[in-house]
This record gives C-alpha cells, sequence and structure tokens, in this order.
C-alpha cells in the first residue's frame, strides 16, 4: 500500500467512525464509491474497531451489548439517566449521552456488555476498579461518576467530555510537533496522577483521549483500569489480555504482569502516531501486529518525521522499550522531561520571533543600526590595509623593527577582526544579548585599536625616505585610532542606546 492510499484509508476510516452507526454504511458507500478494495479495508477496520478491547484467556471476543440500536434506546429512561443519543461503541459496551435526572447534569453512560455485568468475579472487579478510578481527581482525567447496577445490568457513569478524540485530529495527517509536545506533556501529567495511586488505565489509545475546544487533553475510561494492591488479588490477576492490539505492550500482549510502565509504552505509542502519522505496529492480521510489538524495533521517529526533535526521539524511545525496566523508572519522570521539552521549545519559538521580528531598528531608527554594522566592516576592512601596508614595510625596511610590527599588526587584525565579526553575528541572531557582548569586548577592542595605529606610526618613521608612504601610513594608524576612541562610542550609543550601559 502507497503512503497516498495508506493516508486515504486512515481518513475515510477515521471520519466513517465519527458518524452514527445507522449512517455508517450509506457514508461509506459515497466515500469509496469506485473503490470496493478500500470500502473492503474500511469495512474490515471498523469490524476490528468493535471489538478492539478484548479480555480473554483464549475465549471469543465479548458480544455486544443487547441493545445494539441507538434509536431504540433515545428517550429512554434507566434507572436515574435519560439516554439522549449514542456516541460510542466498542467491545465492552455502547457508549450514550445521558442526562442524569439527580444531579442535573451530562454524563456519558457506558452501557457494559453482558458477560461483563453476569459474571460474579467480574463484577466484582468492575465495582472495586470503578470505586478506584471514581477517586481520581485531575483535570486530564475524565471523572468516573458511579458504577450502576440496574436490574440485571451494569453501566458506568463518568464525565462528558466534549471535543474530538485525538483520532480525528489525525485524519489530516500528522501533528505539527509544537501541538504533539503540548499534548504529551498534558497526558504524561495526568497518566502520572493516575499511577501515583496505582491505577494503570491498560488502552491508552488515540479514541480514548479526548481534545476539547479549549485545548484541554483528558483521558477516558479509567474505570475499567487496573488497580495495584486490589483487595482480592484474582480481581485484578495477571494472565489476562486487555487493550487494544495496535497499542499494548509487549508484556500485554504475553499475559504478563502489567504495572504503569505498560501506559508508558501506549503513551510513546501515542505520542508516536501523533507526530509520524502512523503506528508502527500495525499489521494486516492480530497475530502480524502482536508479533511486531514483541520483536521489531520502530524506526525513530525523526526518520519517519525529519521535523522532530531530537529530545522527543529520545522520550519516544525510552517509553518503546521492550523490556518494562528500560522504560522510565516513575511516570514523574516522563513528566519533568515533557516540560523541559516544552520550556526549550518555548525558547527556540523566542529565539526565531527574534530573528524574524521587528530589527532594534525598529526604535532607534534602521540608520543607526545599520552604521553600527557598517562600522565594524570597515574597521575590519582597515585592519587588512593595516597588516598589507605593514608586509610592504616589513620588505622595503628590513630591520627587526618593521618584522615585529607587521607580526604585531597581523595578530591584532586576527584578533579584532574575530571579535567584531562575533558582534555582527549577535545583532544578526541573538540582539537582546549585543549589549552583554559589546561590554565584554569592547575594551579588548579599543586597546587592540590603539596598538595598530601605533604600529603604523611606527612604520610611517621606517619610511621617513618616502614622505608620500609615511604620511599614507600615519593617516591609516591615526583614522583606526580615532574610530576607536571617536566614532566607535558614537555609533554604538545610537544603535543600542541604554542597553549598553
Amino acid at each position: 500500500m502507497t503512503g497516498e492510499e495508506s493516508r486515504k484509508l486512515r481518513a475515510v476510516y477515521a471520519a466513517t467512525l465519527q458518524r452514527d452507526p445507522e449512517e455508517r454504511d450509506e457514508y461509506l458507500s459515497r466515500a469509496c464509491a469506485g473503490q470496493p478494495e478500500l470500502r473492503a479495508k474500511v469495512a474490515a477496520l471498523l469490524h476490528a474497531h468493535s471489538q478492539d478491547f478484548v479480555e480473554t484467556q483464549g475465549a471469543s471476543p465479548l458480544p455486544q451489548p443487547a441493545s445494539n440500536h441507538p434509536t431504540a434506546i433515545e428517550g429512554k429512561v434507566v434507572g436515574p439517566y435519560i439516554v439522549r443519543r449514542e456516541i460510542g461503541r466498542g467491545g465492552m459496551g455502547v457508549v450514550y449521552l445521558a442526562d442524569d435526572t439527580r444531579l442535573s447534569r451530562r454524563v456519558a453512560l457506558k452501557a457494559l456488555a453482558p458477560d461483563m455485568g453476569h459474571d460474579s468475579d467480574r463484577r466484582e472487579r468492575l465495582r472495586l476498579e470503578a470505586r478506584a478510578a471514581a477517586a481520581l481527581s485531575h483535570p486530564g482525567i475524565a471523572t468516573v461518576y458511579a458504577l450502576e447496577e440496574i436490574g440485571d445490568d451494569l453501566y458506568l457513569a463518568y464525565e462528558y467530555v466534549p471535543g474530538e478524540p485525538l483520532r480525528a485530529l489525525l485524519t489530516s495527517g500528522p501533528l505539527p510537533i509544537a501541538q504533539v509536545v503540548s499534548i504529551g506533556a498534558q497526558l504524561a501529567r495526568a497518566l502520572a496522577a493516575a499511577h501515583m495511586v496505582g491505577v494503570t488505565h491498560r488502552d491508552l489509545k488515540p479514541e480514548n483521549v479526548m481534545r476539547t475546544p479549549s485545548g484541554v487533553v483528558k483521558i477516558l475510561d479509567f474505570g475499567l483500569a487496573r488497580v495495584e494492591g486490589a483487595a482480592n488479588p484474582k480481581l485484578t490477576q495477571t494472565g489476562v489480555i486487555v487493550g487494544t492490539p495496535a497499542y499494548m505492550a509487549p508484556e500485554q500482549v504475553l499475559g504478563q504482569n502489567v504495572d504503569f510502565r505498560t501506559d508508558l509504552f501506549a503513551f510513546g505509542l501515542l505520542i508516536y502516531e501523533l507526530a509520524s502519522g502512523v503506528n508502527p505496529f500495525v499489521a494486516d492480521t492480530m497475530n502480524g501486529t502482536f508479533a511486531r510489538i514483541i520483536e521489531e524495533e520502530p524506526p525513530a521517529l525523526s526518520k519517519v518525521r525529519p521535523q522532530s526533535l531530537p529530545e522527543l526521539d529520545r522520550i519516544v524511545a525510552t517509553c518503546l522499550r521492550k523490556n518494562p525496566v528500560e522504560r522510565y523508572d516513575s511516570t514523574q519522570d516522563l513528566v519533568t522531561d515533557f516540560e523541559q521539552l516544552e520550556l526549550d521549545l518555548a525558547q527556540l519559538r523566542q529565539r526565531a520571533s527574534d530573528r524574524s521580528g521587528p530589527r532594534p531598528a525598529a526604535t532607534v531608527g534602521a540608520w543607526r543600526s545599520a552604521w553600527w554594522r557598517t562600522h565594524q566592516v570597515i574597521v575590519v576592512a582597515l585592519y587588512v590595509v593595516a597588516v598589507s601596508l605593514g608586509w610592504y614595510v616589513k620588505e622595503w625596511v628590513k630591520v627587526p623593527v618593521t618584522v615585529s610590527v607587521f607580526i604585531g599588526l597581523g595578530a591584532g587584525a586576527a584578533i579584532g577582526g574575530l571579535l567584531r565579526g562575533h558582534l555582527v553575528f549577535t545583532q544578526y541572531f541573538n540582539w537582546p544579548n549585543l549589549a552583554a557582548q559589546h561590554r565584554r569586548v569592547s575594551r579588548a577592542l579599543l586597546v587592540l585599536d590603539v596598538l595598530m595605529g601605533s604600529g603604523l606610526v611606527v612604520d610611517a618613521v621606517m619610511l621617513v625616505v618616502w614622505p608620500l608612504t609615511a604620511m599614507l601610513t600615519v593617516a591609516l594608524g591615526i583614522v583606526i585610532a580615532l574610530a576607536a576612541l571617536v566614532l566607535e562610542p558614537a555609533t554604538t550609543k545610537a544603535a543600542l542606546g541604554d542597553m549598553d550601559a
């Protein structure tokens, strides 16, 4: 499949997923008109999505809840809730937008699949984990309100988060790196809050993360997470596979023990996908995906998205280590790295703004800034003339004095030229730091210029038999000295003003 075909497939799939279930077939027919192969692939993805949350020890996928058709439940009263419409669907159940009549608020009401609620062990585990998730309080986590037992059915009520899932953001391709970093920092802080109280999500993916219109990112479905230190270990046992195949960590796939580091793997994969637009482990079959997760190393993020930052590459690579012990020691370490990355990115943007924004001429006049820069260039040119003249004097009057003067002029010109070039570079690329840099080198430049002027006067004395040449040599020395003593302070004051005080 070509890159363009892959992007088309992702776009159609994501757009179809956002529509009500009864509208999907009609939309798919329109979007894939004349492309039966594309339609078949999208239909396969939709089918996999409906069963992508798997909890089994060799059992078949969970069946859908009894109320499969949203039209049959809209307006229906379920305990204290009035159902409005379906807003999501998966292997664990169907999610509805509902009104909580007790507290007069909108909630997301998940009707759990019958097999989830009718097994006593699962029922007790869900009750335990829902209580733990309900205790989570963080702006980046959708609050779990209640696990409701209404008749023989089980419902999970949690905060309704308006906005769109991260999956929808990916329909137009990879996100800007700055946006990826912002989302990553918010997600890391939310995960750290959950991990601090022993709650592991186990199903972090773009579909389970919402971004509100104001840009706030919230993680959904913590109500079915794993709780460390459960009173009854059987209720949160290892050896069961829980999660979405394409976002599982290797230990999840192998049915081994999972902890917060399992979430870190899914987090790294989610960030990789946001930055590159691709999930590197997805294969045509579930077994193929599992094989890639266990065996293959994904390409470095910067190879897939050259605009990526080296530090983002390192963070993602650390999260995607096959061995959990090689990932972060704590989620707070991940938060620290992302917050530093945010700071570094802000500084990069500020420097870019300084380079592309108004020059200092906006306050002191363009001609003043240009003249200060021109002054530096002219003085460097005078250095070159002085060294050249010193060479000829050394050749015309072959005495130790002229040789020493030539060497001194050459050294002074090299040092002075380097310092003045540094100042010009700083003016172009780091203007706010120019005054400080000028203060550091101004005294050295003054001494150098006076010494070079003095050296040229010495050369002029050696040329006394050639009055015209001697006069020109003296004049050059005087010009360099006056430029340092008179012109330099004036042009600097005009260009830098009080900044150089």
